[in-house]
């Protein structure tokens, strides 16, 4: 009977564990259509709302600097903040773009928050300074800024921002975010 208990318990924690586990998701922009002029990403690609944060093709894209054509994959589109986007008037010396959860369809595929681990990004035309702030449901989380190069590098968001339903990318004035994929736990229930 001590042995059933102790089996029936161990299978709960388990299932627990299980249940409260999170998904991982590598994010490119691959399955967007390729485009030649920028575009926004649209809202629920990846389950996300994208605001102010275009995707294009950087191979046909003409205005493309030479952060923008760095993917082993010449066939993937990358997404981008600043730049052409901080051109509208009242936009002010800093631009912004974020991804925030996609509540519309719920479920499994569309958790209500996520945990932003690390993304694999470039300076658009060069060293750049990006700041990334973390929002949980309205509420500030933190922040932290990080120094771009014209190069790939892997950017890590703090593990103390834990979940999440909001992330901004703030470019320094006509600065250019590249981003060629995020990693992302989706945390369900």
């Amino acid at each position: 009977m001590k042995r059933s208990i102790s089996i029936a318990c161990v299978t709960i924690c388990l299932l627990a564990l299980a249940i409260g586990a999170s998904a991982q998701n590598q994010i490119n922009f691959a399955g967007l259509p390729r485009v030649s002029s920028p575009l926004p990403v649209p809202n629920g690609y990846a389950g996300f709302n994208w605001t102010n944060i275009l995707y294009v093709d950087p191979s046909e894209w003409s205005q493309s600097g030479s952060g923008y054509v760095l993917s082993p994959d010449p066939n993937q589109d990358v997404a981008f903040v600043g730049g052409v986007t901080c051109l509208i008037p009242g936009r002010g010396e800093n631009c912004f773009g974020s991804i925030s959860v996609n509540t519309s369809s719920g479920g499994v595929n569309n958790p209500l928050t996520f945990q932003l681990v690390s993304a694999t990004v470039a300076g658009g035309f060069g060293p750049t300074t990006i700041t990334a702030v973390a929002y949980n449901n309205g509420n500030y989380v933190g922040s932290a800024s990080y120094n771009l190069s014209g190069q790939l590098q892997t950017i890590n968001f703090p593990a103390s921002w834990a979940s999440v339903t909001q992330v901004t990318f703030q470019t320094e004035a006509m600065g250019e975010l590249v981003i060629y994929n995020l990693e992302v736990y989706w945390v369900l229930g």
